[in-house]
């Protein structure tokens, strides 16, 4: 008698009481966005210049390099930290993490957009 109603209701549903139904992600508004990318910005610099005044590295190793191993921490942060701005592609992410590094002052703008198309390089299909 009741299992008639809860298949019923189920299948109007889609899934029974909604537990196993991926949950839609929303996008931000275009000021939530902004609020959000400019604090990920700020935070992602902090964390250039800890790790560019921590980290000791040979002198050897290329400015992308040293992009290339900070940004595999920092994308584990951003996905916990803002989800919101992974909904899309990994541009965002990028985007965030050079312009942190641009930011931070660390390197000259030269070396940074150098070192930002050595990645592009690797990282872009063709």
């Amino acid at each position: 008698m009741h299992t008639g109603y809860l298949r019923r209701y189920a299948s109007q549903r889609g899934t029974m009481f909604g537990f196993f139904k991926k949950k839609q992600k929303d996008f931000p508004s275009g000021e939530e966005f902004e609020l959000l990318m400019a604090n990920a910005c700020e935070e992602v610099k902090a964390k250039w210049i800890y790790f560019n005044e921590s980290i000791a590295l040979k002198e050897s190793v290329p400015l992308s390099k040293k992009i290339d191993l900070f940004a595999q921490p920092i994308h584990m942060f951003f996905t916990n930290k803002y989800p919101a701005l992974l909904l899309g592609s990994t541009e965002i992410f990028w985007l965030t993490v050079f312009t942190a590094i641009l930011e931070s002052g660390t390197h000259p703008k030269e070396k940074v957009n150098a070192a930002i198309e050595e990645l592009r390089t690797k990282y872009v299909r063709k």
